[in-house]
C-alpha cells in the first residue's frame, strides 16, 4: 500500500522553460493510461511508463489516495485496453524538485491537449495545509483543483476539458448556414444547451420540409416532415425536466396532435399507391376521407397559427440566458445521454423479446436516433455495429407496418376479385420478415447488454 497526499494546480501554460532558467533538472516520462473500472470512491487504472505496465486498483477520499498497484506484463495490458473507458488519457510528464519537494507538470495530449496540471507531494497533511505557491507560480496557476473532481483522471477519461468553452449562439448560426450535418459535442456541455441544439437543428428541417411539401405535395418531404416531428417528440420525452416542463408540455401537445393526422396521411397515401400497383379500386369513402385529412393539414401547416407556433418554438431553443431551464438543465450531456441510453437499451431489449411489432418497431427507431447523434459521445464500439443493427431490422419492422396497412383496407369487392389471393401473399412475407427479425434481434440483444455495462460508468445516480 502507498500513501500520497498531494495538492494539484491548474496552469495556464507548461512552466518547464522558466524553471529549467532557474536550475530545475526534469525527468520526462511518457504515459498512457486507462480505466476498467470507476466509482466514485474507487478506480482500475492500467497505466503504461516506457515499458512498464502496472495495474493499480485506488481508493480516494479527499486528500488521502490508497494505492495498491502491481506490474502486469504487455499482453494483459493489451487485453484490458479492449474494456477501457474512452478517451486513453495520454500526457508527459516532467518531474523535478521544488524546495526539495518532488513535483511534476503533467502536460495532456490528444483529446486533453491544452491542458496543464502541476502537482506538489507532501508527507504530511500538516505540510499540505500549510503550503503557499511560490510567487512565479502564482502568476502562472489559474486555481487549485486538489479536491476538485472534474480534474482527476478518470473524470478527464469520462467527460474530457472541464473548462471547455462552448459558445452556444455561434453553434445554432453554425446551423442554420450549415443545415443537415452532423453535430459533434463536447462531453462537458450542459444538456440543456446539447438537447436544444440537437432540437433546433430538426426544426429547421422541419421547415424546410414543410415548404417541400406545401409547393409540390411531396409525398417524401411529408415523410420526412413527419419523422422530424417523432424525434422532437421523442428527445422531449426522453430529456425531462431539462427544459421547462410546463413550455414542453404545450409544445409535445401541439406537436402530437398534427403528427398524429401526417401519420394518418402518410398510411393513406401508401394505401392508395398500393392500391393502385395492384389494381384494385379503393371504395369512394377512402378517397374522400384521404382528400379531406389532406386539405385540412396543408391549410394548418400553411397558417398563421402554425407559423406562429415555430416561432415560439424557436425563441424557446435560442435562449441564452437559462430563461426555460429546469432542475436537470445543468447534468453534463454525457452523464444524461448515458442514463437515458441505457434505459431505452432496456426498452429495446424487452419489445423484442416480446415480440409485439408495433412496440419493438417505435422502440428501435429510438435507438436508432439516438445513437445516430450521440454514438460520437462514448466511442464504444458496440454502438456502431447497432446503428448498423437497427438500421437493417428498422426497415423489416417498416415494410411489415407497410403490409398491415394494406391488408386493413377497404377495397370496391367489385374490382378485386383477386384480394384473397394478394392477402395470402402478403401474409406470407410478413411471417418470412418476422423469422428475420427474430434472428436479427439475438444480435441486437447482445450488443445491448454489451452497450449497457459499459454506460453505467458514466452516471451514478438516476437522471
Amino acid at each position: 500500500m502507498v500513501l500520497e497526499i498531494k495538492c494539484k494546480f491548474l496552469l495556464d501554460e507548461p512552466l518547464q522553460p522558466a524553471l529549467k532558467e532557474d536550475g530545475a533538472e526534469f525527468k520526462q516520462i511518457d504515459i498512457l493510461q486507462f480505466y476498467t473500472k470507476i466509482s466514485s470512491n474507487e478506480e482500475i487504472k492500467f497505466k503504461k511508463v516506457a515499458d512498464l505496465y502496472t495495474k493499480t486498483k485506488t481508493i480516494k477520499k479527499g486528500l488521502i489516495k490508497e494505492e495498491k498497484q502491481e506490474p502486469i506484463s504487455k499482453k494483459e495490458f493489451e487485453a484490458a485496453l479492449d474494456c477501457g473507458v474512452y478517451p486513453r488519457i495520454s500526457k508527459s510528464r516532467f518531474s523535478f524538485k521544488l524546495n526539495n519537494q518532488p513535483c511534476s507538470i503533467d502536460i495532456y495530449k490528444d483529446e486533453l491537449c491544452g491542458l496543464f496540471i502541476f502537482e506538489i507531494e507532501f508527507m504530511t497533511r500538516d505540510d499540505a495545509n500549510e503550503f503557499m505557491l511560490p510567487e512565479f507560480l502564482q502568476n502562472r496557476v489559474l486555481k487549485e483543483i486538489t479536491e476538485d473532481e472534474n480534474y482527476t483522471d478518470r473524470n478527464l477519461a469520462l467527460f474530457g476539458k472541464p473548462d471547455f468553452k462552448f459558445n452556444y449562439k455561434n453553434s445554432l448560426k453554425l446551423i442554420e448556414k450549415l443545415g443537415e450535418f452532423k453535430l459533434f459535442f463536447a462531453s462537458s456541455i450542459s444538456t440543456y444547451d446539447a438537447i436544444r441544439m440537437v432540437l433546433f437543428q430538426i426544426c429547421r428541417s422541419m421547415l424546410k420540409n414543410n415548404l417541400s411539401y406545401l409547393k409540390s405535395k411531396d409525398k417524401n418531404s411529408l415523410e420526412k416532415l413527419c419523422f422530424n416531428m417523432e424525434k422532437t417528440l421523442f428527445f422531449l420525452e426522453t430529456f425531462t425536466n431539462v427544459i421547462d416542463e410546463k413550455v414542453v408540455s404545450k409544445f409535445i401537445n401541439e406537436f402530437e396532435i398534427l403528427h398524429s393526422k401526417i401519420s394518418n396521411l402518410i398510411e393513406l397515401n401508401y394505401a392508395l399507391e398500393c392500391a393502385g400497383a395492384a389494381g384494385f379500386e379503393l371504395e369512394k369513402a377512402f378517397i374522400t376521407k384521404r382528400q379531406i385529412l389532406e386539405d385540412e393539414i396543408r391549410l394548418c401547416l400553411s397558417s398563421e397559427d402554425f407559423d406562429e407556433l415555430i416561432k415560439e418554438w424557436e425563441i424557446v431553443l435560442s435562449d441564452e440566458n437559462d430563461f426555460y431551464v429546469s432542475s436537470n438543465y445543468r447534468i453534463l450531456i454525457k452523464s444524461s445521454v448515458a442514463y437515458n441510453l441505457r434505459k431505452l437499451s432496456l426498452k429495446v431489449i424487452k419489445s423484442l423479446r416480446s415480440q409485439n411489432s408495433k412496440n419493438a418497431f417505435s422502440e428501435c427507431k429510438k435507438l436508432n436516433v439516438f445513437l445516430g447523434y450521440f454514438e460520437d459521445l462514448f466511442m464504444i464500439k458496440c454502438e456502431s455495429k447497432l446503428l448498423k443493427q437497427t438500421d437493417k431490422i428498422i426497415k423489416i419492422y417498416k415494410f411489415i407496418s407497410e403490409c398491415k396497412v394494406f391488408l386493413d383496407i377497404k377495397f370496391d369487392l367489385k374490382s378485386s376479385q383477386n384480394l384473397d389471393t394478394f392477402n395470402k401473399n402478403i401474409n406470407s412475407q410478413i411471417k418470412k420478415s418476422n423469422k428475420k427479425i427474430a434472428k436479427k434481434s439475438k444480435n441486437i440483444i447482445k450488443n445491448l447488454h454489451k452497450l449497457s455495462r459499459n454506460l453505467k460508468v458514466y452516471y451514478q445516480k438516476e437522471i
